[in-house]
């Protein structure tokens, strides 16, 4: 009995953390398109990612969007609410690959540098109820 609760806690150890050589790409993340300013507070849990994305404008506005989406590997794929995507790999603490914007039909070549490790926010994001949805 003492050998099946030990696997038990391992296993649920082990589902808890990213595999062992898998990307985790948890932080903070900035790029720079057309004068605006990006920054992605971003966490994963195993393959699932959440984020909160700020845009500054170079008109000095600033718009907030959510974002979710997997990794496998290093590739990388996260959508917000209006349909707008980033499709890439990560590599270190830099993520290359193409944004598009799903209303003008525009896609962007964007690289980002994580430029803090581990959680941003205090206490960490707010993920949506069910999201990952669980096995």
């Amino acid at each position: 009995m003492k050998h099946l609760a030990w696997a038990c806690c391992v296993a649920l150890f082990l589902a808890a953390v990213p595999a062992w050589g898998e990307t985790d790409v948890t932080g903070l993340w900035r790029s720079e398109f057309y004068g605006n300013t990006v920054e992605c507070h971003l966490e994963q849990r195993g393959q699932a990612l959440y984020g909160v994305v700020y845009v500054n404008t170079s008109a000095g506005e600033r718009n907030t969007y959510h974002v979710a989406g997997v990794i496998v590997g290093s590739h990388v794929r996260a959508q917000n609410g209006s349909g707008n995507y980033f499709d890439g790999d990560v590599s270190g603490d830099t993520a290359s690959g193409t944004l598009f914007m799903k209303k003008s039909g525009v896609s962007l070549a964007m690289k980002a540098k994580r430029i803090q490790h581990g959680k941003t926010m205090p206490g960490g994001l707010e993920w949506p109820e069910g999201f990952p949805p669980s096995n």
